[in-house]
């Protein structure tokens, strides 16, 4: 059995299943917790290529499939992404309510991190980017209701990703006549200026940002939480994989420098649109586009040390962007506006759920303490290694994100009419509190992450 048969074909064919039972909320949330989580667990503890026992049955995962002319190809270097993309999908599907969202949920989540899984796979690479509209067009089935306030922000969402396909393309089209040589640097950086746009598309990269905090607050917070929670990560990883290939590229003298400044610009206009934000679920997107622009400085680094670094700030921004997205959707459920006006004193209705809110924003802004803080801390004292300014900037811009939950924080303790009452479930305070204490005890140990992460850096692909 091949790698890409476990992880794109057996989930298709679940979801295709699980069309079905639409009617069965309850079976969909049961099937996708344990098909999520058995291809998470596949992943973490099985090598790509090694023989795989089940009892008495013995499987040989191969890396490569053969399908329709085309190579889909899953090695070692691909089971970090693998585990922590259905650990996403996972985690997600647990913590799914499933009254509140829609039943469509379990199926297109699924097809949805198996078509993504498809697009890493996918050789030669330009079929990544037909993969990934196809994910898009699904996204969109999944996000979409007869509500015609979230119009704006499903099409700005449907077209960025959309343009984003055919500078993809056209980048490949200009590298299939192109031999890297000094002759043809011209053609060279004319491919590398449209495969970065193309990549800034996808991963809404300033002046392509705006569909993120739009499309956050268009739609429900539980389904927008997912998509962009999923989404940047897997294209990081299909950019790491296609920059590494090309050995042009990544010796390019100006890759480092893009990188590190539209990294540190992206901290920086984010900050200061979070700390003036009154929409808290803008202020969800743009905790997004921080986590993008911190991965593209690590990736900047072009080390392994930098590399290690960006998969290791995977685990806090995961559980923080889920955690957020959680106590979101209970705030959305209670009929509590997600704004500044709706968020007055809830701290005293849901202290739990607002309590986490606040603790996600503090570990995504890198607050002592919490789980992001330790990645924060070592990101910057690399950085400085490279350009003090860059520090200095890379701070202000956190700044912002801090100066955004203070000004949250005074705003739901605001005196209100209603005294001190727990509305939340004993199962959501469960939840909360978990998560709370795995950001804490991860940022006061940060070696245990690492401990874990460590393994899977062997084989990942460097850009030296």
């Amino acid at each position: 059995m091949s790698a890409p048969v476990i992880w794109i074909v057996f989930p298709l064919v679940v979801s295709l299943g699980q069309l079905f039972l639409l009617k069965y909320p309850t079976i969909l949330k049961l099937t996708g917790i344990v098909v999520s989580l058995l291809l998470a667990l596949i992943a973490f503890f099985q090598p790509i290529g090694n023989v795989l026992r089940i009892g008495g049955t013995v499987l040989d995962i191969r890396p490569d499939l053969q399908f329709l002319g085309r190579a889909l190809h899953l090695d070692n270097g691909d089971r970090f992404i693998l585990a922590g993309l259905f650990g996403i999908l996972f985690i997600y599907t647990f913590l799914w309510n499933t009254h509140t969202v829609p039943a469509k949920f379990a199926p297109l989540s699924l097809a949805i991190s198996a078509i993504l899984v498809a697009a890493l796979a996918v050789q030669p690479f330009l079929y990544a980017a037909v993969l990934v509209e196809l994910a898009v067009l699904l996204m969109i089935v999944l996000v979409k209701d007869n509500q015609m306030n979230q119009e704006k922000g499903v099409i700005r969402f449907l077209v960025y990703l959309t343009l984003a396909m055919p500078f993809i393309l056209f980048s490949g089209w200009i590298l299939g006549g192109t031999q890297a040589s000094p002759s043809e640097q011209g053609n060279l950086l004319g491919a590398a200026i449209t495969l970065m746009i193309g990549f800034s598309l996808w991963l809404a990269v300033f002046p392509f940002h705006s569909w993120v905090p739009q499309f956050s607050r268009a739609v429900q917070p539980y389904l927008s939480g997912f998509i962009i929670s999923l989404f940047p990560i897997v294209v990081l990883f299909v950019a790491v994989n296609y920059i590494s290939s090309l050995v042009w590229l990544r010796s390019a003298s100006y890759l480092a420098p893009v990188l590190s400044s539209t990294g540190i610009i992206m901290i920086v206009t984010t900050g200061l649109w979070a700390s003036v934000e009154r929409d808290v679920k803008r202020v969800l997107g743009y905790s997004v586009l921080l986590e993008t622009g911190f991965s593209l400085i690590m990736i900047s680094f072009k080390t392994e040390q930098g590399l290690t670094l960006m998969y290791h700030s995977l685990f806090p921004r995961v559980l923080s962007l889920a955690l957020m997205v959680y106590t979101l959707s209970i705030l959305h459920q209670a009929g509590i506006a997600l704004t500044h006006d709706g968020f007055q004193g809830v701290i005293r209705q849901y202290p739990f759920a607002a309590s986490g809110f606040l603790i996600s924003l503090f570990t995504i802004s890198g607050f002592p303490l919490f789980a992001a803080f330790p990645i924060r801390l070592e990101l910057l004292y690399q950085l400085g290694h490279i350009s003090v300014p860059s520090v200095i900037w890379t701070v202000f811009g956190l700044s912002g994100l801090i100066f955004a939950v203070i000004r949250l924080f005074r705003v739901m303790t605001l005196p209100a009419p209603n005294n001190w009452r727990i509305h939340e479930s004993v199962t959501q305070v469960i939840i909360i509190c978990t998560v709370i204490l795995v950001l804490i005890l991860a940022g006061l140990f940060p070696q245990l992450v690492e401990g874990i992460i460590k393994p899977f850096t062997a084989d990942l692909p460097l850009l030296k």
